[in-house]
């Protein structure tokens, strides 16, 4: 699949990532852009979107580190202001590499669940290793419940399913087929 269509999903499968990654404001923001041709003006994006203009601009630092966006200079009149623009050509790397550091995360649950035991406190849901659970007698530190096994099995098959699901998801995007 090539041209819009193509672009349309990267831009909407960027949208989800960064709101995962960067909450509501990163949704807000790279939506505002898209209604404004790609650019979103540093100067006068707080106040267009009703944010704070310091979290505005963390949040396009955040997106220009990821190459998601790109600084430019737009002259208003006699002064020059700061924008930012979605770097459209940069969507397909940065879900792929978004995409392979969430590969690499479940990778490493899957092994510290098979290598470990795991329990939980039903109450504040803090996890514990078994020799944390042993020095605290099976109680949880904070409120001193019970602490229960972790289901070991059902976990990893849930681990596991989601890492083929990323697998085919990968192999969807490298084949172009989207």
């Amino acid at each position: 699949m090539s041209g819009a269509p193509r672009e349309d999903k990267l831009v909407e499968i960027t949208i989800l990532i960064v709101e995962k990654m960067m909450g509501e404001e990163g949704r807000k923001i790279l939506e505002f852009m898209l209604a404004n041709n790609g650019l979103i003006i540093e100067e006068t994006a707080g106040k267009d979107l009703n944010t704070k203009s310091n979290i505005v601009r963390k949040i396009l630092q955040k997106l220009s580190d990821e190459a998601v966006v790109v600084p430019v200079k737009v002259k208003d009149k006699d002064k020059v202001l700061h924008g930012w623009v979605l770097n459209r050509e940069a969507l397909a790397n940065f879900i792929i590499s978004r995409l392979r550091k969430s590969k690499e995360k479940l990778t490493t649950r899957i092994r510290e669940l098979e290598e470990n035991t795991f329990f939980i406190c039903p109450t504040c849901h803090r996890r514990f290793r078994y020799e944390e659970a042993l020095i605290n007698d099976f109680h949880c530190p904070n409120d001193n419940s019970l602490l229960m096994e972790v289901d070991k099995e059902g976990e990893l098959a849930l681990l596991r399913e989601k890492l083929k699901s990323l697998d085919k998801l990968l192999d969807y995007i490298h084949s172009d087929g989207f």
